[in-house]
């Protein structure tokens, strides 16, 4: 991970010019100059995520220019009623006026005025480990038109359950058992090995 506002684009990506899609997390510092540079002068989509964001933090990178969430639940703060986080931006309603966007883009308690941006696409994990199926219906029932279905399918797809070597994302040994990956002596999920069909 890189913080935005210590790195240049091209210390983070080099050559962007095959780069389409990034993801951020927009409450680094840095991180809204970064997502406007991408998408308007380098043509490159930004998506949220890997982030303890707050939502008004979130919205405020979408007036930058982002236009996606990744694998909304996965990584990010979790969804709380007071408190909705990335995956909140989820049900954002389009809208051409101005409204009051609580929280400010630090996460304060200050409202800001602000124009409402486009909702984003989001990606959801629907492989039946990551989000338990009630959590996937009312996240893809949200904005089913923006809503895209991935899979967090890794390595070690393919291969028999057991214990399995670390590489250089994870470099803890990997407990593979059915389609669930977790880091071994933990409940801590890696990936699972489902297929997109």
């Amino acid at each position: 991970m890189q913080i935005p506002s210590q790195s240049s684009i091209a210390d983070i990506y080099g050559n962007a010019s095959s780069i389409k899609l990034v993801t951020v997390a927009p409450e680094l510092p840095g991180s809204t100059d970064l997502i406007a540079d991408l998408a308007r002068s380098k043509n490159i989509r930004v998506s949220l995520g890997h982030s303890a964001a707050t939502y008004a933090a979130g919205h405020s990178a979408l007036e930058s220019g982002a236009t996606c969430l990744t694998h909304v639940f996965n990584a990010m703060e979790p969804l709380h009623h007071r408190s909705p986080g990335l995956a909140g931006l989820m049900a954002l309603s389009p809208s051409s006026s101005s409204s009051s966007v609580p929280g400010g883009a630090n996460g304060t308690d200050n409202e800001r005025k602000s124009t409402n941006p486009e909702p984003p696409y989001y990606s959801l994990i629907a492989d039946g480990i990551h989000l338990h199926p009630s959590t996937l219906t009312l996240a893809f029932r949200s904005n089913p038109e923006r809503c895209i279905l991935i899979t967090d399918s890794i390595e070690l797809a393919g291969l028999p359950d057991g214990l399995h070597p670390g590489n250089a994302q994870i470099p803890h040994r990997q407990r593979k058992i059915g389609n669930r990956v977790t880091i071994e002596g933990t409940d801590t999920l890696i990936g699972s090995c489902c297929g997109i069909d």
